[in-house]
């Protein structure tokens, strides 16, 4: 039913009378109440202040698919239920059978699941994307998932036996392949639920290990001595998942960053071969230090030591998408992959970094380590660049005329002692050459005087 309602007005200056007809619609009364109960039955009221767990953007994921996609196992729910991981939840079970088998005299499984319970609208916030499994499917997902990393972690650090059976423990190709897909952006649940259910599930005779130290060493292939890289003075820094536990490892021994805000300045480098030429030289640093701790200082790039295989490049790209998205913290990742484009440019230098034992290439010919970094961070937005005051000084030094005379001079003239032995020579002769003419001047000018 319409409303139709006759408004005047009169202006104060003139004898003008103007009418308005106001029309109003019940319709829009009923569509304003559906928009009020969507509004209020949002299914993740806090999507965009705790979500931590994203789908990869199909502008980056189309760079390389398999990256973020799963190959072996399924963890959390954006990729659950997919036919090629099937193989991989019976041994799920199996792990989860044997956990509460070995706990049933402390703790039941109804006591599992009413902890998961609790958790559920938490951990349900930490997902970019409502998801849609009821309450039941979501704490058996959780519940599933959260044993068998648990029991991964437990065996891998000799906690648990290991069944002389399992596929994972006694196939080097598929330990390495879970290893990769525990490191997906995609392939994550809360930590918050892993330490809730490792918490239930501990044997006070037999579980000594913090479960932060156990994922730490399982993924020792990805980041050699992350147990010891991680920083143990820092008790009550808190994790969203494992992949996040990984970035916290490599960013927090980096030097604190005295400006308020990173730079965002648009810098470049020279590559390594054009760096040398200007007398640059490069050192590896310490294993223990993190691989995005690179320094110079007085003409000297000290990069820590890389290795490098066909999981890299996943690993990577995985870090760099999670700091796309996260929001909050400095994109670290980004700003060393960036780095390292700038400076291989080509296998040569690839093959020069690998001398100096700063790179350990494992997937063959050096031209794909140059590749793998030139492709990096396609389709990636860098708004903090971490070595900006690195990238001033190297420009600085590789600027400076001299230095690039002087690394000359020792490439060309004092790179063997037999070279240095004939410039010495050359410079001899060429001085007695000089004497000797001018004592044949001084002669003649006496003759003629």
């Amino acid at each position: 039913m319409e409303k139709i309602n006759i408004v005047s007005s009169q202006d104060s200056g003139e004898n003008h009378v103007s009418i308005g007809i106001e029309i109003g619609n019940d319709q829009s009364i009923l569509w304003s109440a559906s928009i009020r109960q969507k509004l209020s039955e949002r299914s993740n009221p806090s999507l965009g202040t705790t979500s931590c767990i994203y789908r990869v953007h199909q502008r980056i994921r189309k760079m390389n698919e398999d990256s973020y996609t799963p190959d072996m196992v399924s963890i959390g729910p954006y990729h659950r239920g997919r036919d090629k991981l099937q193989a991989m939840e019976d041994h799920k079970l199996q792990y989860v059978q044997s956990l509460l088998d070995r706990t049933r005299d402390r703790i039941t499984l109804e006591k599992y699941v009413e902890a998961l319970k609790e958790l559920e609208p938490k951990a349900r916030g930490f997902y970019s994307e409502p998801i849609s499994l009821s309450s039941k499917e979501f704490v058996e997902m959780m519940l599933f998932d959260g044993f068998f990393l648990i029991e991964l972690f437990r065996k891998n650090f000799n906690v648990v036996e290991v069944d002389d059976n399992d596929p994972i423990f006694y196939s080097n190709s598929r330990r390495a392949r879970v290893v990769g897909d525990l490191v997906l952006v995609e392939n994550q649940i809360p930590i918050l639920v892993l330490q809730t259910l490792f918490d239930l599930s501990k044997d006070p005779n037999q579980d000594f290990q913090p479960l932060i130290k156990m994922a730490l060493f399982y993924f020792h292939t990805l980041i050699p001595e992350a147990v010891h890289k991680y920083p143990q003075n820092n008790k009550n820094i808190t994790h969203n998942h494992l992949l996040d536990l990984l970035c916290y490892t490599l960013d927090s021994s980096l030097p604190k960053v005295t400006k308020p805000r990173l730079s965002t300045t648009a810098h470049s480098l020279p590559c390594v071969s054009e760096l040398r030429c200007a007398g640059v030289k490069f050192k590896k640093g310490h294993r223990s230090s993190s691989l995005i701790h690179i320094k110079f200082k007085e003409g000297v790039f000290e990069i820590p030591p890389l290795c490098i295989d066909d999981y890299t490049d996943s690993f990577f790209r995985n870090l760099i998408a999670y700091e796309q998205y996260r929001f909050d913290g400095a994109h670290y990742i980004t700003s060393f992959a960036i780095l390292m484009d700038y400076l291989i440019n080509s296998d040569e230098d690839v093959a020069f970094l690998r001398g100096r034992e700063i790179i350990k290439n494992h997937l063959g010919h050096d031209n794909k380590v140059s590749f793998l970094f030139s492709h990096l961070c396609s389709e990636v937005s860098n708004t903090d660049f971490y070595y900006s005051e690195l990238c001033d000084e190297v420009n600085e030094y590789y600027s400076q005329r001299s230095n690039k005379w002087n690394a000359t001079l020792k490439r060309d003239y004092c790179n063997s002692p037999w070279t240095i032995i004939s410039v010495i020579a050359a410079i001899v002769l060429l001085f007695l050459t000089a004497w000797g003419t001018v004592f044949t001047t001084l002669q003649v000018f006496n003759v003629h005087a």
